[in-house]
């Protein structure tokens, strides 16, 4: 009997034991004999990257999870420490801060896309292990499996591939390198095709209004694109890739140590197009020939108490496509044969350099950017030249009132944007020059509450002073739900030719209305993020809606003459709404699946009243698998994207048949790709547009490219089939 009673008793306090939270209090080990709370640390166990935060007396308590017993502590500026976790004493821990790394290390299975559990922003998160999935030439390729961001053809000769995010085109989401702005005013058209896959570590995509230390730009989302660094785990890489196309690919990278705390590295790319391709028998080359080289080099250092990063990259590229027949050298500029050039000659500059100060949490930081970006271009008779020059520059100075959970960014900015263009005996220059002051306060009530708000006020030469208010929430409703709301302000200077290049690749004339006035949008968000345990699995599902309406926009009117394209200030509404739901989830050990639904709505209203835009689907789905053998030595990979109707402008819209030009049309489009993995070596090969389903019939009026009614932008499908590609990676780490 007392043998019995003694077994229950050990058993209830085993019970006890494991069913108890763990609980204990963070630290700021920068002051060694007080007890500073560290407030806002992340707590989370390891092997489930399930976590909290801790409050404003720095205490965390935290659910056990089953086999869970490494326990990681991390937070901004400060190392992160591993803990073993045993016993139901409570933890009281102190975080130092610096850059060493605890003698602890925890692998974990990274999952491809991820969704940030600690950004107030709805931030997504696209790693290199994503990106390897598919060979992803480039950035505007990278988005082919991500359900967020639409990838589509600019028009039917150049080549060029555009982006869309929540239904608006690339330019009304911000695009940054390391937090650096990129690809402005001329090179929206064209800079996606700039950005090397095989440079990227990962990708960081925002929805809704960005953060105003940022500055004022974003009206639909960011796109923060990390470059592999200089001290990060890669020495070497070489990458070739080839298509049947005629496509082919060079990359090298090498990173070299030169002490503890300077590091630089050397990015090389190169690719050139050289089959002439005419699959639908219509005279224009499906594809342009083209020749592309890159470089890069950066430099990273880490000091005590600075840290920074240099570079310089230096690119050209040249294009030559339109009929089959054309002759660059005889028949430039004539009306022997249709065709198009452009060369490009661009040289980019930055530097990013921060300052910890004595406290805690405190920091200065600088960026400077110069960049020049040059091109000359002609598409049939008519020619367009562009020079462009941007220069930015970035203060900000952090710090925390009170204590770590009222935290604010301050600081100054300035955007400098030179333009000068010359499209046929026209002169377009625009200097816009934008000081500009901004405040950014972070506030966190509770451990399941953060609450970001800010305010930038900017002046423009061109367009005065404006404000830019933005304001994001994020709520854990428990653990596993988490809950965010954002409405903020964007605004723009709008290049209506530089931005809309795809439209001289046709006959229309271009009629400027009247003087185009700055841009101005709100975008208002919510989402919902759930992850739980189904079948001992973790499923993370997300839905998220936002609605962006224009105060004023560039409208790009198609509709009311085939014959031109007319540029004018938005008078009425203009809108874009995108619901979408997401679901992320590993059924078994190695095998991921996402998939995705959106519909969108996006309208403005023209010439012929309130309309849907052109060539902007209204819905679209995306079912995504990848699976991989043990020890990673064999990855199967496949996406099935679902394409939704759009629709085309002015009498194309319910008269597309007689008019030369395919109606658009539901359509599917397949990638796969079979990868072999060795220590050092990887070997894939993959097929695009796998159902071979294309817009046989995208060029209006073809056989009479310099008469009136010509257009190769009535582009809403791809434009060729099926596509097999190879290529060969080496990769060796530090």
């Amino acid at each position: 009997m007392l043998k019995n009673v003694f077994v229950a008793a050990a058993m209830l306090m085993v019970y006890s034991l494991v069913g108890q939270n763990v609980e204990g209090w963070i630290f700021d080990g920068e002051y060694e004999n007080d007890k500073i709370p560290l407030v806002g640390a992340n707590v989370y166990w390891a092997d489930h990257n399930k976590g909290t935060t801790t409050d404003q007396k720095g205490y965390f308590n935290l659910q056990p999870k089953e086999g869970a017993e490494s326990l990681v502590i991390s937070f901004v500026g400060y190392s992160n420490d591993t803990l073993i976790v045993s016993g139901r004493k409570a933890i009281q821990h102190k975080l130092m801060p610096g850059k060493t790394l605890s003698e602890v290390t925890v692998q974990e299975r990274v999952r491809p896309t991820s969704i940030s559990k600690i950004n107030p922003r709805l931030s997504q998160s696209i790693s290199s292990k994503e990106l390897n999935r598919f060979a992803c030439c480039n950035l505007s390729e990278s988005f082919e499996t991500n359900a967020s961001v639409d990838v589509s053809y600019s028009d039917a000769v150049s080549g060029v591939k555009q982006i869309r995010m929540l239904g608006l085109d690339g330019r009304y989401s911000q695009l940054m390198l390391e937090n650096i702005p990129i690809l402005r005013g001329a090179e929206t058209a064209f800079g996606l095709n700039y950005i090397p896959g095989t440079w990227m570590e990962q990708i960081h995509v925002s929805k809704g209004s960005s953060a105003v230390k940022n500055g004022y730009e974003s009206i639909t989302g960011q796109i923060n694109i990390q470059y592999k660094q200089p001290m990060g785990d890669e020495k070497l890489h070489f990458y070739t890739y080839a298509n049947q196309d005629g496509k082919l690919e060079g990359n090298l990278g090498y990173a070299y140590k030169i002490s503890d705390g300077l590091a630089t590295s050397v990015l090389l790319h190169t690719g050139t197009h050289i089959r002439k391709m005419d699959m639908n028998d219509d005279g224009f080359l499906d594809k342009p020939l083209a020749d592309v080289a890159s470089f890069m080099n950066r430099w990273q250092f880490t000091g005590q108490k600075t840290e920074g990063k240099f570079g310089l990259s230096l690119l050209a590229e040249s294009r030559e496509g339109g009929q089959s027949d054309f002759n660059h050298n005889k028949d430039k500029l004539t009306q022997n044969a249709y065709g198009i050039g452009i060369d490009v000659r661009k040289v980019h500059a930055f530097s990013k350099v921060g300052f910890l100060l004595s406290r805690p949490q405190t920091s200065i930081g600088t960026i400077v950017s110069f960049n020049y970006f040059d091109r000359t271009s002609f598409f049939g008779n008519r020619d367009f030249n562009t020079e462009q020059i941007n220069f930015y520059t970035n203060v900000v100075y952090q710090s925390f009132l009170f204590n770590t959970s009222h935290s604010y960014n301050t600081g100054i900015s300035l955007v400098y944007d030179r333009n000068h263009s010359l499209f046929e005996d026209s002169t377009f220059n625009v200097l816009n020059a934008v000081p500009g002051v901004f405040l950014e306060y972070n506030y966190k009530p509770t451990i399941r509450t953060t609450i970001m708000g800010g305010m930038r006020y900017d002046y423009s030469n061109l367009h005065g002073g404006f404000i830019s208010p933005r304001f994001h929430v994020k709520h854990d409703l428990s653990d596993n739900f988490t809950l965010r709301a954002s409405v903020g302000k964007g605004h723009r200077t709008a290049y209506a030719i530089s931005e809309n290049t795809n439209l001289l690749a046709s006959s229309r004339s271009f009629v400027f209305e009247e003087e185009i006035n700055q841009e101005e949008a709100w975008n208002y968000g919510a989402s919902l993020v759930t992850d739980f345990l189904l079948f001992d699995r973790e499923l993370t599902l997300s839905v998220e809606y936002f609605y962006t309406k224009f105060l004023n926009k560039l409208v790009v009117d198609l509709d009311q003459d085939d014959l031109a394209v007319l540029f004018y200030n938005l008078e009425g509404r203009a809108f874009a709404e995108n619901f979408q739901a997401e679901l992320m989830y590993e059924p078994f050990e190695r095998f991921d699946l996402t998939a995705a639904f959106r519909l969108s709505d996006v309208k403005t209203e023209n010439s012929r009243g309130l309309t849907r835009v052109p060539f902007v689907e209204n819905y679209k789905g995306l079912i995504s698998i990848g699976y991989s053998t043990n020890m990673n030595k064999w990855k199967f990979d496949a996406t099935v994207q679902f394409h939704g109707m759009s629709r085309l402008p002015g009498s194309f819209r319910n008269n597309a048949e007689n008019m030369g030009v395919d109606a658009p049309e539901p359509f599917t489009n397949i990638i796969a790709q079979v990868t072999k993995n060795y220590r050092f070596w990887s070997f894939y090969v993959g097929v695009e547009h796998l159902t071979n389903y294309t817009q046989k019939r995208a060029i209006v009026n073809v056989e009479n490219p310099f008469a009136s009614g010509f257009d190769a932008s009535m582009v809403w499908g791809p434009l060729y089939g099926r596509m097999f590609y190879a290529g060969i990676k080496y990769i060796l780490l530090k």
